[in-house]
């Protein structure tokens, strides 16, 4: 009974060793990733014009947004503008969208393409008026373009990118004292002519010196932030150069500019597109059930 005792012990021992060590090395990575992050932004640097030079893509995606940013500005962009209007609700295309009227002359690309999918001989059946939001086209290849951009200028980095190794081995002491206290009670076990258990007390003290030797760097990687020091500066630069913009300060009786709308969304969010016409959000997302119906 007392064979057994001892290795339980030990087990005991070695498994909240290493736990203890485990939350160590954890702190230390924490510590190591906190100070790596304070360096980056002790060196921000952003030139003046970057703000201007980075369009609304840009850095509707260094907000974290990404595509859904891009299109949903293009989306709020044509409403203010008067070429996308929604099908009224009573009508025969409920939560439905039409594009009309002439399409300014400065719109982009993107927004060439989505007026374009939302005009009325763009319907995908007959006797089907207008286009669902979530089905007009996504800029999934514009928002990774921008994206690969922010990440070449330094602004961005990759997805999941981790903390560089800091060429140091934290050895677990707890786990190494667990593992020298394995000795003596394999001693005993071997004198008291348990080899099992002695055999088993043995491999429990090799495993926690082993991992008492393992590197954080290898056990606890940790992941970089998305933005940079520089994206974070640059957005919050950003969000100063244009804050005559944001919802939460702009009067409510003050329109949007079309030309503004875009940037707008980009930097403050959804919340915009309420200030535009409260459908956009409303329709945005598809529905579960089937918004036609049985039998069309």
């Amino acid at each position: 009974m007392t064979d057994w005792l001892i290795l339980v012990g030990c087990l005991v021992i070695a498994l909240t060793a290493m736990a203890v060590d485990g939350i160590g090395r954890a702190n230390a990575e924490d510590a190591r990733l906190e100070a790596f992050v304070a360096e980056d932004r002790r060196s921000a640097f952003v030139e003046p014009d970057t703000v201007e030079r980075l369009g609304p893509v840009e850095l509707g995606c260094l907000s974290g947004s990404g595509s859904r940013s891009a299109k949903q500005g293009a989306v709020a962009r044509l409403v203010a503008d008067g070429v996308l209007h929604r099908l009224p609700p009573d009508g025969p295309g409920p939560q439905r969208w039409v594009a009309r009227g002439r399409l300014p002359e400065d719109a982009d690309e993107f927004e060439r393409e989505l007026w374009t999918a939302a005009a009325p001989g763009r319907a995908h059946s007959v006797g089907r008026r207008g286009h669902y939001l979530w089905a007009l086209p996504d800029p999934v290849g514009l928002a990774r373009a921008a994206e690969a951009r922010l990440i070449s200028e330094g602004y961005a980095r990759q997805p999941g990118e981790l903390l560089p190794s800091g060429g140091q081995r934290h050895r677990g002491r707890w786990s190494t004292a667990a593992a020298a206290l394995a000795v003596p009670a394999v001693t005993v076990l071997l004198l008291d002519h348990a080899w099992i258990r002695a055999v088993l007390a043995l491999l429990i003290g090799a495993f926690t010196l082993g991992a008492a030797s393992n590197s954080s760097d290898s056990i606890l990687p940790r992941r970089l932030p998305a933005r940079t020091a520089n994206g974070e500066l640059l957005l919050h630069l950003a969000r100063e150069r244009f804050a005559d913009l944001n919802p939460a300060t702009r009067p409510a009786s003050k329109a949007y500019d079309p030309r503004t709308v875009r940037m707008a969304v980009a930097l403050f969010g959804a919340t915009v597109l309420e200030r535009i016409d409260d459908g956009i959000l409303a329709d945005w997302h598809k529905p579960t059930a089937d918004p036609d119906g049985p039998g069309e």
